[in-house]
């Protein structure tokens, strides 16, 4: 697991086990409010290790951004907390989370003691408010990457800890291309110093702007990509020509992870317009 600072109150861990997950902590004067864990329970343990280390009080609060298990896997191991998400990430954990839960058991023996954590506090609207020790903490509802995924804005630092809303590829297999659309249009409209992507590095400043537009940019190429395929009725096979760098994205980040997430979203397109039609 690797910890770096982004402002002096805020923390992030990234995962050496998994895809880079990230996961935050902002640190208060009246406790600690944690935003997603890491994928598997050793290195969440070690982030709980550390921030109970810093004698900067208790971990109050435990904000989920979606249900996914690898931001989710470890809200189990807290304790004493308030576990917080909207109502949509809070009914899937449920259901559809419980499920490839069990099925990851069966070949990942690291997860078998890891159980659903239900959130104690959720949020129907699009938006909700916590205020602790001095900090604004804005829970947005940014569906895209899946219905419930939110992200969370700390107004006096300036930072987005994005989640999966904002990744080096935007990757909606679980979600809706066009409400990531409509979600990342207004992440630019937010003043921003920094983002914690939900995998991957930090984006600086001058690095954020461009990160998004370009992601909007991609989920309009790879449609209209998808489409010219379905249109030309050679089937599922010519879906290869759809490399992600013809798409604006590059295959490098994520230890080219990439290339997989961009083909994963390539072939539920196709799916979703064979069905359409």
């Amino acid at each position: 697991m690797r910890r770096e600072r982004v402002s002096d109150d805020i923390y992030v861990f990234t995962s050496d086990l998994y895809v880079q997950v990230t996961a935050s902590a902002i640190v208060t004067v009246d406790g600690i409010v944690v935003i997603d864990t890491l994928p598997y329970p050793q290195e969440t343990s070690m982030m709980i290790d550390f921030l109970n280390g810093l004698r900067r009080g208790q971990i109050r609060y435990l904000i989920s951004s979606h249900w996914h298990g690898d931001h989710t896997n470890g809200s189990c191991l807290f304790e004493n907390v308030q576990l917080v998400s909207h109502q949509l990430c809070a009914e899937a954990l449920l259901d559809v989370g419980a499920r490839t839960l069990e099925d990851s058991k069966e070949s990942q023996p690291a997860l078998r003691d890891v159980e659903i954590a239900v959130p104690d506090i959720t949020f129907d609207e699009g938006a909700m408010f916590l205020h602790l020790g001095g900090k604004s903490m804005q829970m947005i509802l940014t569906p895209g990457h899946t219905h419930d995924s939110i992200v969370v804005y700390i107004r006096e630092d300036k930072v987005l800890l994005a989640a999966d809303t904002v990744m080096a590829l935007p990757y909606f297999v679980w979600g809706d291309r066009e409400e990531f659309i409509a979600s990342l249009r207004n992440l630019l409209e937010l003043n921003l110093e920094c983002v914690v992507q939900g995998h991957g590095e930090v984006l600086l400043r001058g690095e954020i702007r461009d990160s998004i537009t370009t992601s909007i940019r991609y989920l309009n190429i790879v449609h209209q990509k998808v489409a010219e395929v379905v249109e030309s009725g050679k089937g599922s096979d010519a879906l290869r020509s759809v490399d992600v760098e013809s798409c604006g994205k590059s295959r490098i980040p994520l230890n080219g992870l990439i290339q997989d997430l961009h083909y994963a979203n390539v072939e539920a397109l196709y799916k979703q317009m064979i069905e359409a039609n």
